[in-house]
């Protein structure tokens, strides 16, 4: 798998967005009103947009995937930025980074933007005093 920074289109955004709530192929195409075979499309142009070529794929790309928007949230987080500003930085919703702020910090066990913006500060330079 690779981690190139990849933007992704709208649709290809709702289909992960759905992914990552655990929906399957059938409940995507009727939320998102297209034929189950054109949500299979949308995986496959996915699955070789991140370089998954293998293994159990769906879940290699729901993992990357919430990973990449983690660390991308956890970023302009940090930066100050608030929650529109991060909604529009990476092309979605100010409701959808509101949940997913949500969903981060019961994962890391944190209680407001400070603290996330701390353990990313953290981690960064982890990975630079590992490089």
């Amino acid at each position: 798998m690779s981690e190139k920074p990849v933007r992704l289109g709208q649709r290809e955004q709702q289909i992960v967005e759905l992914l990552l709530q655990g929906c399957d192929n059938d409940e995507i195409a009727r939320q998102l009103s297209m034929a189950r075979r054109t949500v299979k499309a949308h995986f496959n142009r996915l699955f070789l947009r991140f370089g998954i070529t293998s293994g159990i794929k769906r879940v290699k790309l729901a993992t990357l995937l919430y990973r990449r928007q983690l660390c991308l949230e956890a970023n302009v987080v940090a930066q100050g930025l608030k929650n529109k500003e991060v909604a529009d930085e990476i092309g979605t919703t100010e409701h959808v980074v509101k949940n997913y702020l949500r969903v981060i910090y019961d994962k890391l066990g944190l209680w407001n933007r400070v603290e996330l913006a701390l353990w990313y500060e953290a981690r960064k330079y982890e990975q630079i005093a590992q490089a």
